[in-house]
This record gives structure tokens, sequence and C-alpha cells, in this order.
């Protein structure tokens, strides 16, 4: 898994920086298997996790929006060629034939890890922009777990 953060140590910018790495590492994380779910014919998975992709580019420009205006050019204070894993699938459990239904787990899974770091980071930001930002991200990415699960429900019903 990802690195594990001591919020402690972040300035609001941090905080924004990583959260926008974030979300450009889950939309790669699911193109990467929506990739491989292609290479096996998985039409509904491949349509189901680009969708996922989409959800998380959105988040990444939100992000990258109010880091603009709060702090415009500065330059990060890390490297970019870390890899957070925050919102990562569980790669060792996709096999060359995933399931709906594993990609759906995966994706609720990955939405969990997400939801928790966003509230983790909420403890650390003062900025009402910022926090108003992180609450509805936190909030979204519960939504998107309770979604997720009500599509795993249906596979089973």
């Amino acid at each position: 898994m990802g690195m594990k953060l001591d919020f402690s140590m972040l300035q609001p910018m941090d905080i924004l920086d990583l959260a926008i790495a974030v979300e450009r590492e889950a939309k790669s994380h699911y193109e990467q298997l929506a990739s491989w779910a292609r290479a096996e014919g998985g039409g509904a998975v491949v349509d189901f996790l680009h969708r996922m992709a989409g959800l998380e580019e959105l988040h990444r420009s939100q992000l990258a929006e109010l880091r603009q205006q709060k702090f415009g050019d500065t330059p990060p204070n890390y490297t970019e060629n870390l890899a957070w894993e925050v919102e990562a699938p569980d790669y060792d459990s996709v096999g060359p034939d995933m399931s709906l239904r594993q990609a759906l787990e995966l994706a609720r899974d990955a939405e969990m890890r997400a939801y928790e770091y966003y509230t983790e980071a909420a403890e650390y930001l003062s900025d009402p922009e910022s926090l108003e930002l992180i609450g509805k991200l936190r909030d979204s990415e519960l939504d998107h777990k309770r979604l997720l699960e009500e599509q795993i429900a249906k596979l089973e019903g």
C-alpha cells in the first residue's frame, strides 16, 4: 500500500497538492484496470472503470482549481515521483478474468481509503474553502462507496 502521511507536518498547500496527486493516481489506476479488462473483453467492466476514472479526474480538477486560487503557481514541496497509492486498487487480487463484481469490490475498497484520507486531511485544514472542498470530496468518496455496494448487492440479488 502507499505511504503513511503525517498530516501534522504538512502545510495547507501540501495537503491540496497531495490530494491532487492522489486523485491523479486514482484516475491512472482505474484506466490501467480498464485496459486489462478490455484485453479480456469485459465491456461492462471497462465502461464502469472508465466512469470511475472520470470521477477521479473531476475531483482532481476541483482540487487544482482551488489550489491555483489559493497558492497560484507556487511549486509543490514534494516530488511527483512518489507513489501515494491512497486510492490504489489491490492489484494482487486482480486476475486475468476480472469480473464486474471484482471491479466493483476493488473500487469500493479504494473509495473507502480515499474517504479515510480526506477525513484525516480535514483535521489539519483551517481555511473554510479548503475545508468545504475536502469535506465534499470526503462525502463524495463515501457516496461512491455506497453506490458501489448497491451495485454489488444487485449482482447478488
